[in-house]
């Protein structure tokens, strides 16, 4: 081969191969990627490529009243501090993502979103606000600890030694929402693992070993009959036996009467996992069923318990649709709003 004809050929291999990649970005990849800074997409469509399953979600505060947050605090009067994880904290974006602001606009309450002092020390984060004196100081009439279900057992079955917390000022969430982007180029392997993830979901549940795709026997999403569920929903279930539950319980017990001699009546809001709370619906399903709920229902309770699960599975049963995001771990307005004016709540905070 001459050099000529080397030179056309490598040319011809270098259209070819950047030709591919545009067209893979523009018409699909982008779809993923490719997003402007109002709009956000779930992760588990991003993490399995899964572009038929996206559900784009635009920012927007409509409620009448908002949570208290560190732009907003002035150290006034507090009813409820929530504490929780990324459900606490809008990581879904979209059309009212906090709970918190149903709270505070349905019942009139100042709701105070407090950061954990980290991600697995949610009861150690209230230990140390009391051991200061900061709650005997401010006063809040409700503490409410929000966790996903299927990080319950890591944060809340060990033994905790109060004596070792003490924080004089919490660290007040902020309430500005910023969505996260990869800052990916036009040619990215995604051009390859898009198609080739696309494809496999056709056939296997989950190809991608982070994320399972499941058919629906029930429409429960606007546009799609599938569903996405994070692989940790599944992994994390040995965790939940009768003997470390009752570990979690006897804890929350613990931080309840602590509070009680503040006068502070404890929440605890479990949030239930996509695949446990939709569990009745997936087709062709071999993996097991969470125990979680129904090991915890029937334990003596000190605190108030708020049972998502049970609060949302008549919604499913109903035919509601997008209670969580398809394309997400995390759930809607419409499960927040359920939430917020269940029956526990309503007596709770409807006087």
């Amino acid at each position: 081969m001459n050099t000529k004809t080397y030179i056309k050929y490598l040319l011809g291999a270098i259209a070819v191969f950047v030709s591919y990649h545009l067209l893979m970005w523009v018409f699909f990849t982008s779809k993923i990627f490719g997003l402007d800074d109002k709009t956000t997409i779930g992760d588990l469509a991003r993490m399995s490529y899964q572009i038929d399953m996206i559900d784009k979600k635009i920012l927007n505060y409509s409620l009448p009243k908002s949570f208290i947050y560190n732009q907003t605090f002035k150290d006034q009067k507090i009813d409820i501090i929530t504490i929780g994880d990324s459900f606490s904290h809008a990581a879904c974006g979209g059309k009212n993502p906090y709970y918190q602001d149903f709270l505070a606009s349905m019942y009139n309450q100042n709701v105070l979103n407090v950061n954990p002092i980290d991600s697995y020390k949610f009861i150690e984060t209230v230990v140390g606000l009391y051991n200061s004196g900061y709650l005997k100081s401010h006063k809040p009439k409700y503490i409410l600890i929000q966790s996903v279900e299927r990080f319950c057992m890591p944060r809340f079955k060990n033994t905790i030694h109060y004596i070792d917390y003490n924080l004089s000022q919490p660290t007040i969430s902020k309430k500005i929402f910023t969505v996260q982007h990869q800052d990916i180029p036009l040619i990215n392997t995604g051009n390859y693992k898009l198609p080739y993830f696309y494809i496999a979901y056709k056939f296997l549940e989950n190809p991608k070993k982070d994320v399972h795709k499941f058919k629906l026997n029930k429409k429960l999403f606007s546009n799609t009959d599938s569903i996405l569920i994070f692989h940790d929903d599944i992994k994390n279930i040995p965790q939940f036996t009768k003997e470390s539950v009752t570990k979690l319980n006897a804890n929350f017990n613990k931080l309840a009467k602590l509070l009680a001699q503040e006068h502070i009546k404890l929440i605890f809001m479990p949030t239930s996992d996509k695949y446990d709370l939709y569990y009745n619906y997936l087709e062709k399903n071999k993996h097991p069923k969470n125990p979680f709920f129904d090991l915890l229902r029937p334990l003596k309770k000190e605190y108030i318990f708020i049972d998502t699960k049970a609060i949302l599975e008549p919604y499913l049963s109903k035919g509601e649709q997008g209670l969580y995001y398809q394309d997400d771990t995390h759930w809607s307005s419409r499960a927040s709003e359920a939430i917020a004016k269940s029956k526990t709540f309503l007596e709770l905070l409807g006087k």
